[in-house]
């Protein structure tokens, strides 16, 4: 299960199990940004495992220049042929965010919909926040996005099924220890494919110890996407905003 993302993201279930995402929650979460960072012209962001492409193709078409890249070579392809479609220029790569090797800064770097916590260790994890602080302008702004661990903790549902074009999806959530993990079975006739998920669990103190750090410093904290405060155990998101 170590590495469980690198099947997962590069299979097509992926996509079909999460196909149910719209583009609302990113367009509040980019109303949000837009609402907290500095307008400028020609303004860089680097979206760090982009996935699909839904929020660096929001961001692109609100005129940023958009560096986006994933671990995925499946989800890229998608990103790749909705950015075409669109008419939008946004520079696409695959790469590990633990081996990074960017030189260029940016104005804005962003980190969304729980794209973190995969690692087995903290150093390896948090060594994106070192990162960040290398790749930001003087004054760039971090935005990270990621659930609120206490009120999944106390709100997590422990199973769903589903069925949809022919195929029956399971999906079981447990936690152990100090990570949320899921299985997740997808029956189609004969059929079975089984797949896993498995992230940390880190609160609101541990992210923003890692990220001061790192040298990075704290602006502002919101619980969800409208821009709420966060409570501990209310909000649903931990939306942080740091600059260097």
């Amino acid at each position: 299960m170590a590495e469980w993302f690198k099947n997962w993201f590069e299979s097509e279930e992926y996509l079909e199990i999460y196909k149910h995402r719209d583009d609302e929650d990113a367009k509040l979460l980019l109303k949000l940004v837009l609402e907290n960072v500095p307008s400028q012209d020609d303004q860089t962001v680097l979206d760090i495992a982009c996935g699909a492409g839904r929020h660096s193709l929001l961001f692109a078409e609100k005129g940023f220049n958009v560096t986006a890249f994933d671990l995925s070579r499946n989800l890229l392809r998608v990103a790749k042929n909705k950015s075409l479609e669109q008419k939008l220029n946004i520079d696409l790569f695959c790469a590990d965010i633990r081996y990074l090797a960017i030189k260029k800064k940016f104005d804005l770097i962003i980190n969304l919909f729980t794209s973190f916590g995969y690692f087995e260790n903290d150093e390896e994890n948090f060594a994106l926040f070192q990162e960040v602080n290398f790749c930001l302008k003087d004054d760039g702004i971090f935005v990270l996005d990621y659930f609120n661990s206490e009120y999944l903790r106390q709100n997590l549902v422990h199973k769903s099924i589903e069925v949809f074009d022919g195929k029956e999806i399971i999906q079981e959530r447990y936690f152990d220890m100090n990570r949320v993990k899921k299985n997740i079975t997808i029956r189609k006739c004969n059929e079975v494919k089984n797949f896993t998920e498995s992230v940390r669990l880190y609160n609101k103190n541990e992210l923003v110890t890692a990220i001061t750090d790192a040298g990075l410093k704290i602006i502002k904290i919101f619980g969800g996407y409208r821009g709420a405060e966060f409570n501990i155990n209310t909000s649903q998101r931990l939306v942080v905003f740091a600059s260097k």
